[in-house]
Parts: C-alpha cells; structure tokens; sequence
C-alpha cells in the first residue's frame, strides 16, 4: 500500500476550521477598528482638578511705564536696522564708522512711497524731491499731486504743504531716518537754465529766506541743493548761493548735502566739498534719453568716476550715489526722425523685467560693462535697446566702492529698485 503524505488531508478538515479562524480574526479586527473611531468621536472633557483657578497678576501700564515703553521700543527698532549707532545718522562721520543708508523719494510715483514703507527702518538720510527753483527771481516751488502744476510753496506768511504721507508717516515710525529735502532746477520735464537767478544776490535772498520758512515749518534737518546741467557762466553765482546756504544751516545746526554729477569737469569738487556736508556724487548715467543707448553705469567706468573724486573731496564727505533703474531706446532710423510718440524713456527695474518676459527676449549680463540688456522689437517692429542697473549690479558697486573705503551709499530712487 502507497504511503501517504503526513499533512494529506483528502477531506480538507483542517481548511476549513483555519478558514473559521481566519474569518473571526477579520470580524474581531473589523469591530476592533469601529470601536476605536467611536470612542474617538465620543471622547469627553476630562473633569476639571478642584484646584484654585490662579489669576496672573498683571497690570495695565501707567503712563510713566507706557514711556518709557515706548522708548524702548524705539531703541529696539533702531537695533533691528542695520545702525549699531544711537547718534543721529547725520552726526555720524561719513566713511570713517558704520556705514551710512539714504535715498531718494519722488512724489510723482506711488511706488516710492510703497517702498519707503517697506524699507523705512533700513534707511538713515531721507532725500525727497519736493522742491523747485526755475525762475530768474529765485522763488521757491513745488509740484501739486492733484493738478501736476507748479506752485509757490512760500505765499506770504503762509507756507504751503508739499506733503501729506512722507512726513506723518516718518514721524509715526519713529526710525530715527532724517529728512533733507531737495531742491533741483528741474520741471519734470527738462533741467531749466537757473543762470539768471544764480547770479542775482537778491534772488538768492529771496530763495534762501523762503528756504529757511520752509525748513522751519516742519522737523527738517537741512536741505540738499540738486542743480544740473547750468552753463559755465553760473558757477560763480553757484558757489556764492552754496557759501550762503552753508552758513545760513550750519547757524541753525542744520547739515547741508550738494549732489553733483560724476565726471563733469564744470563742478569744483573740493570747493564744493569745503562748504558742504556731504557731497553726493550720482555715480550713473553713463548713457541716457537722447544720446547713443549703453549701459547705465559700467563697473569699469564706475570705478573710475569714485577712484577720481576721491582724490579732491575728502572721505568723510563723500556719499555714493548708485543708480536702481534703467532706460528704454527707441533705434533710430538711418534716415529722418523717429515718428510721432517714440522716444526714449526711463524703466524701473520691475518694468525692464516685464519687458524681457513680454517680449521673450533673452536677457544679457554684459561681460565687460556688468549691467543687464535687453534687445527687443514692438508692436510696430521698432528695434528697442533697454539698459538698467538692479540688485545685481548694485551689490558689486558696493563691494567695488568698500574697496576704495567708501561705504555710505545712497539708493536712486525708492520705486523703481530691484524688488
């Protein structure tokens, strides 16, 4: 007889009772998982200990406490920025200490003020550009918001508002930033010729005495004289109204800043520099509107310009100016003028990015000159060059400037910078 298998079972016995078992095993599993989610569901509060309920003993601050505070909230927010310093930032040797922070702010575009929100602690000399001198008879002006037209800011005894955000919000934040209004000769369209009143001592009266109701009507710490692109024939009028300025501010303990154009020879830097506080020199517009398009300013020829005037004005006057924005050329036709509404204009940083991606041109980093460019056709098929300057460039400007020992900076212009 054949010997059969030991687990050989013809009948499947034990099959069938492991099937049974493993049948009960998923029930009870199955019920096991349904009691679980159900507790889980049903689960109570625990019950309170019967412990004493303790109250904290707060209290609200009185006003000596709310003070004091304050003040230490402000020498917090004065330590979140980037000043280790508590004097003021215009007390503060330029070059020779921390690093002095300014900017420029422009009225005419909201984006400025939207970025002197954002970056209000980080910023110690305040350079808006308010105020206007065109006239041969020295009168001190400004642009209205609402209408886009010219005003007198000094109307008698009165003293005209060029602001309503700028100041109040200053003033709220509580930063320690100082704000040294602008005075330029431009119209917001040209540089005007300022000839006229430059050499006129009773205009430069007038403008200094409208200047010195203008600095009194609100917490001005002096004022910064912006004039460009005048003849020759005015620098004798110009140095006298810089001397005059000088003592009338330094008198009033008020600081006096001149920016001045690098690598134009009518300026007299050292001359400018004995009777200024801090000379800013605008360290951009290599190429710009209505000439040959280029960079803005190439590192080579940035260097340059501060190695140069660092050798006639002292380092402890100097502020370097380094430009956030770009410009827009139209090509030119080899024959005839451009036609009706082409011309070249300026971009903010945001704007020459748009323009990349809307036209899907490749963006270019200069080798030689290390400032993007954009090369582009529009709607009519004109060829477009664009050149800016953005965060990028400005980051080897600074360590190019930190170089030579210069580190004081100021930011053209708040809005139109590298976000």
């Amino acid at each position: 007889m054949a010997q059969q298998p030991v687990f050989y079972d013809p009948r499947q016995a034990r099959w069938k009772r492991l099937r049974r078992i493993f049948d009960l095993a998923a029930l009870a599993f199955t019920f096991l998982v349904i009691f679980f989610i159900y507790t889980a569901l049903r689960s109570e509060r625990l019950p309170d200990l019967l412990l004493p309920i303790q109250k904290r003993p707060y209290h609200a601050l009185k006003e000596k406490e709310k003070e004091k505070a304050k003040e230490h909230r402000r020498l917090a927010a004065l330590h979140r920025g980037h000043r280790k310093s508590k004097s003021a930032p215009s007390q503060v040797k330029l070059n020779a200490e921390e690093g002095i922070r300014a900017a420029f702010y422009v009225p005419w575009d909201a984006a400025s003020f939207s970025s002197l929100r954002e970056y209000a602690r980080q910023i110690d000399l305040l350079f808006p550009t308010w105020l206007q001198v065109l006239t041969p008879d020295g009168r001190l002006q400004s642009v209205d918001e609402q209408t886009n037209k010219l005003f007198n800011v000094v109307q008698g005894v009165t003293v005209r508002s060029v602001d309503d955000k700028v100041m109040p919000f200053v003033k709220s934040e509580d930063t320690g930033m100082e704000v040294f209004p602008v005075v330029q000769n431009f119209d917001g369209t040209d540089w005007i010729d300022i000839s006229a009143f430059l050499n006129d001592p009773d205009a430069r009266a007038r403008f200094r005495g409208q200047g010195d109701a203008f600095l009194a009507s609100d917490k001005f710490r002096g004022l910064m004289i912006d004039f460009e692109d005048f003849p020759q024939k005015a620098q004798p009028g110009y140095m006298a109204l810089l001397s005059e300025l000088s003592g009338d501010l330094h008198a009033k303990g008020m600081k006096l800043y001149v920016s001045v154009q690098a690598g134009n020879a009518d300026f007299d830097y050292p001359a400018v520099a004995a009777l200024a506080d801090g000379v800013i020199v605008m360290n951009y517009d290599e190429h710009y509107p209505g000439a040959a398009p280029g960079p803005v300013a190439s590192q080579d020829w940035f260097v340059r310009n501060l190695t140069a005037i660092k050798k006639v004005v002292p380092q402890d006057k100097l502020i370097c100016a380094i430009g956030n924005y770009g410009y827009d050329w139209v090509q030119k036709p080899k024959h005839g003028a451009l036609p009706p509404g082409a011309k070249d204009t300026n971009v903010s940083v945001q704007d020459a990015w748009l323009t990349a991606r809307d036209s899907e041109a490749d963006m270019d980093f200069d080798g030689d000159a290390l400032n993007p460019h954009i090369s582009y056709l529009d709607e009519n098929n004109r060829q477009h060059e664009v050149w800016f300057l953005d965060a990028v460039t400005a980051l080897n400007e600074m360590r190019a400037a930190q170089l030579l020992g210069i580190k004081t900076f100021a930011l053209w212009r708040l809005g139109a910078e590298d976000r």
